[in-house]
């Protein structure tokens, strides 16, 4: 027995060393984009001698650009991937079919620039260059050597990561070497941008234009493979999620960057108040960002204005703690008389108090030029009867009958005095609290 329990600890540990050697094997993607104060790439393995092969680089991260998405795969292959844990660091591996004969690339599209998705976790192994483009890339440096050929494999799908919040264009639209900011801290991720305008360009695929809000400008590309010709340009401040990138080719290599948008349906409109959200038709995408969770529920959450000014419902079953600050994009839809939105991209960015408003029975009948819809508030009531399907008759301050849908929750005895927290709705003109948990009823004495 302890022979046995001998050789299963050295199968575990040589299963361990095994994990930690291929670990320690990878590089680092941030390491791998550092440049200097010109804007080319530093790295010891940009450009190496390629007939060592000790210079290959190898690197693991999730797809958020993946081969049928940015360029014509029939022409060329490209992907993006980003470094899953960490906030910075990401990477482009690209190659150009004019460098091959038709053979020889309808091959190697099959064996080594393989297509994948976005979400997938992908290792790719090759080596480095920086052509003078403001970024070192993975590519076959423009040879068709099969001793440069990269290859890419699937090795997971973790889901498309969260697109990062820059705060302002000003926070990405200049160089710094150093990359504590500006374009190259946040080169090759899955970014936010809110409350920025088209300024200049074609609405088509294949498109740069340019964005700006009131601190400045940057690019924005559109995707040769998306689907802006089929859809009009929208209008007003946006909301845009895409891929952080870089193309100048002229030294120094400091400018030229832009975002890299995908599909139409990744540019919405801005709002900045959660209650301007039912101002839009069902179907229609908006974004939002900075807005307080209130109450997690099963497939879905309330966010609210940091100022308690409104709240709105997301629809998702991915959770996050009370006081989560959320960054939202997605489309409206429809929910009785509540217009809500269905998550596509959502981000955290922090994290604060999050307080409810305290309301009397005049609030929650909107008798005071106060609409609480949304809104986390509390309120003092007597617990009713139980009429099934976890809803309860409650009654209000002022004598009248209000609801509350209990979310598994076990009220006190019909007749007890309690405060109760919740998120207000109306239900055919009649207040109806949703209550998240227990923890949010205080019986009074």
């Amino acid at each position: 027995m302890q022979k046995r329990n001998a050789l299963v600890c050295l199968l575990v540990l040589c299963c361990l060393l095994s994990s930690y050697d291929l670990a320690v094997g990878l590089d680092n993607m941030w390491d791998l984009e550092a440049v200097n104060e010109i804007g080319f790439g530093i790295h010891p393995k940009v450009n190496a001698d390629y007939n060592n092969p000790g210079n290959k680089v190898i690197v693991e991260g999730v797809v958020i650009g993946d081969s049928q998405e940015i360029l014509d795969p029939n022409n060329a292959y490209t992907i993006f991937i980003q470094d899953e844990n960490s906030d910075r660091g990401g990477i482009q591996a690209w190659a150009g079919s004019w460098f091959y004969g038709p053979s020889m690339w309808a091959m190697l599209r099959s064996t080594d620039y393989i297509n994948c998705q976005a979400g997938d976790r992908v290792r790719i192994t090759g080596f480095l260059a920086d052509a003078g483009r403001g970024k070192a890339v993975i590519n076959h440096r423009h040879s068709n050597d099969p001793a440069l050929v990269f290859t890419v494999e699937v090795i997971g799908h973790s889901g498309i990561p969260d697109p990062m919040l820059i705060p302002s264009v000003s926070d990405c639209n200049y160089f710094d070497q150093t990359r504590a900011g500006g374009g190259e801290r946040y080169q090759t991720r899955f970014v936010m941008l809110h409350g920025v305008d088209i300024v200049s360009g074609a609405w088509a695929n294949n498109s740069l234009t340019t964005i700006a809000d009131s601190t400045g400008s940057v690019g924005m590309l559109l995707s040769a493979m998306g689907d802006f010709n089929s859809n009009p340009q929208p209008s007003g401040k946006l909301n845009v999620v895409g891929i952080f990138d870089q193309e100048d080719t002229v030294s120094p290599y400091t400018e030229g960057y832009r975002v890299w948008v995908k599909r139409s349906s990744d540019v919405a409109s801005a709002v900045d108040a959660c209650r301007e959200v039912g101002a839009f038709d069902a179907g229609k995408r908006v974004g939002l960002i900075g807005k307080v969770v209130s109450r997690v529920y099963n497939g879905f959450l309330y966010v609210q204005d940091q100022t308690r000014a409104g709240g709105v419902r997301i629809n998702t079953y991915r959770t996050f703690a009370p006081g989560s600050l959320l960054c939202v994009q997605g489309e409206v839809t429809e929910l009785g008389d509540e217009k809500a939105i269905n998550a596509n991209y959502l981000y955290q960015q922090g994290s604060t108090t999050v307080r409810p408003v305290g309301v009397t029975s005049r609030t929650l009948w909107a008798e005071n030029g106060l609409d609480v819809r949304g809104l986390l508030i509390r309120c003092f009531a007597r617990v009713g009867e139980y009429l099934g399907d976890g809803i309860y008759s409650m009654t209000d301050d002022a004598g009248r009958t209000i609801y509350l849908i209990s979310n598994g929750v076990t009220l006190p005895q019909q007749g007890t005095p309690v405060a109760v927290t919740a998120v207000a709705s109306v239900e055919n003109d009649v207040p109806v609290l949703l209550l998240a948990g227990a923890e949010d009823v205080t019986v009074l004495q």
